[in-house]
């Protein structure tokens, strides 16, 4: 070993270890979504299903400010399957255009020309960097050999009170009057 690496070695028993705890469910924290392209769909953005056929946006977000600043959420948001009255695609569809409202700061209600024209995606690459607000969770696997995780619980989108609360906190505008909900 030379004389420099010597020198920088240290006793890392004294080094706390990394913070396997989870963000308390219920936490509000802005997120920055990356899309984790499976192969499938337009432009191979969607992930297929093995078990189902369905498929869905398989994405990974970063919270981006705070305390839990980096950590990761991941979350599929399904968005087709041959299936008639499938809930779960049903979900992923309005968790999609909550996240379009968080990010555009559009209220769920608004339906001007501007709203709709917001809530507009060129392709599922449009979400790919998307930042917006969400309320975390806590997911227990039925698998016991997998550690229990954050989870995105749902978007927050302009129309809660939380949303609001949390672009004061930043120094930011809503654009919208505060309603309540939550």
């Amino acid at each position: 070993m030379s004389d420099f690496a010597r020198e920088f070695v240290t006793d890392f028993n004294d080094i706390g270890t990394v913070g396997d705890e989870l963000i308390p469910a219920g936490t509000i924290v802005s997120v920055r979504m990356t899309v984790r392209s499976g192969g499938y769909g337009p432009e191979q953005m969607l992930t297929k299903s093995r078990g189902t056929g369905a498929l869905y946006l398989n994405t990974m977000s970063l919270v981006t400010e705070g305390p839990y600043i980096l950590r990761r959420i991941f979350h599929r948001f399904g968005v087709y399957s041959n299936e008639q009255g499938n809930d779960w695609i049903e979900k992923g569809l309005r968790q999609l255009r909550a996240v379009l409202e968080s990010a555009r700061n559009i209220l769920p209600s608004d339906i001007s020309e501007t709203a709709k024209n917001a809530r507009k995606v060129a392709s599922y690459k449009d979400f790919d960097g998307l930042e917006f607000l969400i309320k975390v969770g806590i997911e227990t696997p039925k698998n016991p050999q997998y550690k229990t995780e954050n989870c995105m619980q749902c978007v927050v989108t302009p129309d809660w009170k939380e949303y609001a609360e949390y672009k004061a906190n930043q120094g930011l505008q809503v654009a919208w009057p505060l309603l309540k909900r939550g």
